[in-house]
């Protein structure tokens, strides 16, 4: 969507096309409210009903039943289910990749390194194209998110912010920082200070 300002066409469409529906879908939730406008007055969606359908990380539970339903279709009974969930974590796209895997071979141990190498590179490569349009700041949300790898409160963030860099980093800065991070789903504010929107997030950026 960028470079792009298709919200007027999506207005008209709300208000005139009856029979249209459009479905947007983002990793990024943070970013595609603040791109739709739908609390800011000056945006042609402003107003606009909507309906949200947030997919969330599965519990172990519905892991579980998401294996056993999947894998049964290819004629595997498969019992490993909190191996898989305490390396990989209960993000569907990732649990996904793991059945793909599994389903090949059956062996379990090159299943779950696949998927960790698949899930790891994409995680990675996707974290550049963050960087892209931030490179002045580029080892800055490294060092951020090299200190998040396991949570950190703000303060311990900032302290291996400014010892990374041997300069004195502000608190609008590092809010900023922050805000961008959270937006764009790679962390989440937690009662234990900042930490990985995901295991393997954390994973990716602590080793």
């Amino acid at each position: 969507m960028r470079g792009a300002n298709l919200l007027p066409a999506l207005a008209y469409s709300f208000d005139n096309l009856r029979r249209v529906r459009v479905v947007l879908s983002s990793s990024k939730m943070g970013l595609l409210y603040r791109y739709l406008g739908v609390e800011d007055p000056r945006s042609p969606l402003y107003g606009r009903a909507m309906n949200e359908v947030e997919l969330k990380p599965f519990s172990r539970e519905m892991a579980e039943r998401f294996f056993r339903l999947g894998l049964s279709e290819l004629g595997i009974e498969f019992r490993e289910y909190d191996m898989v969930y305490d390396t990989i974590g209960g993000i569907p796209g990732w649990l996904t990749y793991f059945g793909y895997y599994y389903g090949q071979d059956r062996d379990l141990g090159r299943a779950l390194e696949r998927t960790l190498r698949t899930a790891l590179g994409l995680i990675r490569e996707e974290f550049e194209n963050f960087l892209r349009t931030r490179y002045v700041a580029r080892e800055r949300y490294l060092a951020i998110m090299r200190a998040v790898s396991r949570c950190a409160t703000w303060s311990e963030i900032r302290r291996a912010l400014e010892a990374s860099e041997g300069v004195r980093v502000s608190d609008s800065e590092l809010s900023n920082y922050l805000t961008q991070l959270i937006d764009s789903s790679w962390i989440v504010k937690t009662d234990r200070g900042y930490c990985p929107s995901e295991p393997l997030i954390g994973r990716a950026f602590g080793g």
